[in-house]
C-alpha cells in the first residue's frame, strides 16, 4: 500500500526515469492523477499538459463507470454495463452532455493546455492514480494517439490485471507498480485516498510548471498554412532543431489516408531533429486539416501539393533550401518520385514501404540519391522496389529490414528503418 498519491508518484517516477528518454510531456487525468504526476514532472523535467477525460456514470450507480468521454466528445462505451444498468440511448446521450459540461468547466478553471496543444510529434506519459476498469485511460490513450503522440506510456501506481492487459495492447508500454488479479478498488491501495479538490489541483499545477525544464532547448514547432495551385489551404508543421540556422530540411509525403500526424513519419522527424535536420510535415489535399476532399486528392494533385510545400520553404530563414531531402511513405513514394524527376537539385530521397504505382516513367529520370527501405514481410512492396532500384538513374540503395511489415509495426523493425533513413540524410544533407 502507498501512504498517499504523492508517495506513489515518487515511486512511479523512480520506475519511469530509466524507461522514458528524450523529450516527452506528462499528462495526468484529473483530479487524483495530478497528485501522482507531480513527482514525475519533477523527476523527468517534462512539461505538464492535461488529459481532460472523465468517466460516465449513471445516477443509480455513481461508482460504476459504463464509459468515458474526452474533451473532443469522443467516447468509449462498455455495452455490457449499459445493459446491466438498463440505460437507454437517450440516457447515455444526456449523461455524456452533463459530463462534457464538467470537462469544459475544468478546462476553464485549471487553465492548463490540453494534451493536444503539445501534439503531434511528442512522446506522452499518461498518469492516473490507478486503473480498475481502465475506461477513462482508454479514452486518454485514443485521444493521444488520434492527436499524433509518437510514443504512449501509461503510468499508474496500481492496476487490475484485466486493465493492464488492455494497455499492453493499446499503449506502447504500461508501467504499474502493482498489478493485482484480485483488484477491488483503487482506494484499497492507499492509506490516504482523500478526495482532491479543484483548489488543490490548481496549486499542484502551478508547482508542476515550476519544475518543468526550460523550453529554450526544445525544437521550434512552427505551424504553416499555405496554398496549392488550386487555392486549397494546406496545413503543415515545421520542426526546427534548436541551435544554428539555417539547417537542412526534409519534407514528408505521407501515404493515402494518412497525414502529418503519421507515427512512422513522426518517429523519423524526431530522430532527424537529434541529427540537426529540420522536418516539414503537411497534409495533402483532402487529408487531415487541409482543405478539399479525398476525390480532389489525385496523384497529380498530391504532386502539386508537394511542389507548393517546397516553394513555401524558400521564403523561410530557418532552413537551407539548398540542402533539401524528401521522404515518401507508401503511396507518397510515387509523389516523391514524380517531383524529384523535375527537381534534380534535391539532395536525397528516402522511400519507406514505397508504392511507385503511377510514377514508373518518372523513375528513369530520377538522378537524386535514393534510399529504398522495405520490410522483410512486405513481399509485394519489396518486388516493386527492386524494379524501382533497377530503373533509378542516380546513386541508390535498397535496405530490407528484418521483421518489418508494410507499416513497420514491430518496434525493433521500426527503429531500424528510422535509423537507416536518418543516416542516409546525415550523409547527403550534411
Amino acid at each position: 500500500m502507498f501512504q498517499d498519491r504523492t508517495e506513489a508518484g515518487r515511486a512511479l517516477a523512480d520506475r519511469l526515469a530509466p524507461l522514458v528518454t528524450g523529450p516527452c510531456v506528462v499528462a495526468p487525468i484529473p483530479r487524483g492523477g495530478v497528485m501522482v504526476a507531480l513527482p514525475i514532472v519533477e523527476r523527468l523535467r517534462a512539461p505538464i499538459a492535461m488529459v481532460y477525460a472523465r468517466k460516465l456514470t449513471a445516477p443509480v450507480a455513481p461508482e460504476l463507470a459504463f464509459g468515458a468521454i474526452d474533451e473532443d466528445g469522443r467516447t468509449v462505451i462498455d455495452e455490457a454495463t449499459v445493459a446491466l444498468l438498463a440505460l437507454r440511448p437517450g440516457d447515455v446521450e444526456e449523461i455524456g452532455k452533463r459530463v462534457a459540461a464538467e470537462i469544459r468547466r475544468r478546462m476553464a478553471l485549471y487553465r492548463v493546455p490540453p494534451l493536444a496543444r503539445f501534439l503531434p510529434g511528442r512522446a506522452v506519459v499518461l498518469v492516473d492514480d490507478g486503473l480498475a476498469t481502465g475506461l477513462t485511460m482508454r479514452v486518454a490513450v485514443a485521444y493521444a494517439r488520434r492527436h499524433g503522440a509518437t510514443d504512449i506510456t501509461v503510468a499508474v501506481p496500481c492496476a487490475s490485471e484485466q486493465a493492464a492487459e488492455v494497455f499492453r495492447r493499446e499503449a506502447d508500454r504500461v508501467v504499474s507498480l502493482v498489478v493485482d488479479p484480485e483488484f477491488a478498488a483503487v482506494g484499497a491501495y492507499y492509506v490516504d485516498f482523500s478526495p482532491v479538490s479543484d483548489e488543490r489541483v490548481c496549486a499542484m499545477l502551478a508547482e508542476a510548471r515550476r519544475h518543468a525544464a526550460p523550453s529554450a532547448s526544445d525544437p521550434d514547432r512552427l505551424r504553416l498554412v499555405f496554398k496549392n495551385s488550386r487555392g486549397f489551404r494546406l496545413a503543415g508543421e515545421l520542426l526546427v532543431p534548436a541551435g544554428d540556422r539555417p539547417c537542412p530540411v526534409v519534407v514528408f509525403a505521407h501515404g493515402w489516408g494518412s497525414g502529418k500526424a503519421s507515427p512512422r513519419n513522426r518517429a523519423v522527424a524526431e530522430a532527424l531533429l537529434e541529427a540537426g535536420i529540420a522536418s516539414f510535415l503537411f497534409d495533402f489535399t483532402g487529408h487531415g486539416e487541409s482543405e478539399g476532399t479525398e476525390a480532389d486528392s489525385t496523384p497529380a494533385q498530391q504532386a502539386d501539393d508537394l511542389r507548393s510545400a517546397l516553394d513555401v520553404l524558400e521564403s523561410l530563414d530557418e532552413v537551407d533550401i539548398g540542402r533539401t531531402g524528401l521522404v515518401g511513405g507508401s503511396s507518397g513514394a510515387a509523389v516523391v518520385l514524380r517531383v524529384a524527376a523535375e527537381r534534380p537539385r534535391l539532395r536525397a530521397l528516402a522511400l519507406r514501404s514505397g508504392n511507385p504505382e503511377g510514377a514508373e516513367d518518372a523513375v528513369r529520370r530520377v538522378t537524386v540519391p535514393t534510399l529504398l527501405v522495405v520490410g522483410q514481410h512486405d513481399v509485394p512492396t519489396r518486388a516493386a522496389n527492386e524494379a524501382v532500384l533497377a530503373a533509378l538513374a542516380g546513386p541508390k540503395r535498397l535496405e530490407v529490414v528484418p521483421g518489418g511489415d508494410h507499416l513497420f509495426e514491430e518496434p525493433r523493425a521500426r527503429a531500424r528503418a528510422v535509423a537507416l533513413i536518418v543516416e542516409w540524410f546525415r550523409e547527403h544533407l550534411a
